[in-house]
């Protein structure tokens, strides 16, 4: 019977050490990805600009792929591509790409937004008169903001619970859309609990220069409110303009929380697969959650906009979202990073620290961070690690094994010497 239990819990070790072969050297694949996931330029008239991006092979397989221009603007051919179709080889990790933007001589005032849609198509691709046999598909955005005449404040309102402590903070991130400079914005925001006005803020006051992006704030103690939810509605004044946002939030546990981030295999200038791991605590799937990155330098000037595709997260289970930054331009050191994870007209919001060297990318500042060196040789040492615990395992075994024949054989000489 013992020997039986000590078979049976070497069984089980060697399963466990199967299952971590299976979680750390398999990894993670999605056959398509694009970098960058978003382009942003002011306009200027008649501009023309070549813009690049990448797109990523990461199952390494033959594939055709399609462009297609997404453009709100009719009658307006801005994007021009240089081919419709391409096709990768399976030792193409990655192809870069162009296209040439020519922007008119004027555009009506706000956010435009286009972009390239690429669509992987069958492998047997003989014209480009085909049926698309599968949705798979990615998107590199262009947002093109026109200034509006005068004063003009454009915002959002981001509201970030913390789990360790009832503090909720509220941000509104302003960026000055006019041709004019805003001396004076601030405001205050309202929180109601149904119709009732329980609480009112004031933010911070700031002056902001045209096209410069700043941030009003102000921070709540729920730990006088009860779990549930609650509407704010933020009431922003500047230079005697006036402009409204609300959102509705919890009080209580937070329904999406990011666990960790990490990235595969990194080497500066290359594209970095960054992959944000996040949980769903609700008992109702997500649907349209996103990740979006924004990285800043030492001296706060942004370096890359990053945003993941949309994802479904099923009740109660993880997902990684998957962002790529193409490090070509970029140089070590160190950068911080604001990390959302837009969910349901919600968001989940990190401040993150990223230390970045020629073979690493370090996160910090949330749940687990993994450093990853450069190429197969961290993958290579993790399977010389997994199999020496096998081998390890084997010989314990083994041992164990040798001294129960042992054990018996000497048991069978007592028998016999008693006759």
């Amino acid at each position: 019977m013992n020997n039986l239990k000590v078979t049976s819990k070497i069984k089980f070790l060697i399963l466990i050490l199967l299952v971590i072969i299976i979680l750390f050297v398999i990894p993670n694949i999605s056959s398509l990805g694009i970098t960058p996931g978003r382009t942003t330029i002011d306009f200027s008239p008649g501009l023309e600009k070549e813009i690049k991006f990448d797109i990523l092979n990461s199952e390494n397989k033959n594939m055709n792929v399609a462009f297609a221009v997404q453009s709100e603007i009719e009658d307006e051919k801005i994007i021009i591509l240089d081919s419709n179709v391409v096709h990768f080889n399976s030792d193409e990790n990655s192809k870069s790409f162009s296209y040439k933007l020519k922007l008119p001589s004027e555009m009506d005032p706000g956010l435009h937004k286009l972009g390239i849609a690429v669509i992987e198509l069958p492998e047997d691709l003989d014209s480009e008169e085909i049926t698309v046999r599968t949705a798979l598909s990615v998107v590199t955005q262009l947002y093109i903001y026109v200034k509006y005449p005068g004063k003009y404040l454009d915002a959002n309102l981001n509201i970030i619970g913390k789990e360790e402590t009832n503090l909720i903070s509220f941000y509104i991130p302003v960026i000055s859309r006019g041709e004019e400079n805003i001396e004076q914005a601030g405001g205050i925001i309202e929180i109601y609990q149904g119709d009732k006005k329980i609480k009112v803020m004031d933010t911070n006051k700031i002056s902001i220069s045209s096209g410069e992006r700043k941030e009003l704030k102000a921070v709540l103690d729920s730990g006088e409110f009860s779990p549930g939810r609650y509407k704010a509605i933020a009431k922003i004044d500047y230079d005697g303009n006036k402009l409204i946002i609300e959102k509705e939030f919890e009080v209580g546990e937070e329904f999406i929380k990011v666990l960790g981030v990490s990235t595969d295999n990194f080497q500066l200038g290359q594209v970095a697969r960054i992959k944000i791991l996040v949980q769903n605590k609700q008992e109702n799937k997500i649907s349209g959650a996103n990740a979006e990155m924004n990285v800043y330098d030492s001296e706060l000037k942004q370096v890359v906009d990053l945003k993941s595709e949309d994802y479904e997260i099923p009740e109660l289970s993880n997902k990684e979202l998957i962002v790529y930054w193409d490090t070509q331009e970029v140089e070590q050191g160190q950068y911080t990073s604001e990390l959302k994870v837009n969910h349901d007209e919600k968001i989940s919001l990190k401040n993150l620290k990223i230390d970045i060297s020629k073979n690493s990318m370090i996160f910090s500042g949330v749940g687990f961070t993994i450093s990853n060196n450069a190429g197969k040789l961290n993958t290579k040492n993790l399977l010389l690690i997994v199999i020496g615990i096998l081998v390890l395992a084997n010989l314990l075994w083994f041992l164990w094994w040798l001294k129960k024949k042992k054990f018996k054989s000497s048991r069978g000489k007592r028998k016999k010497s008693k006759y």
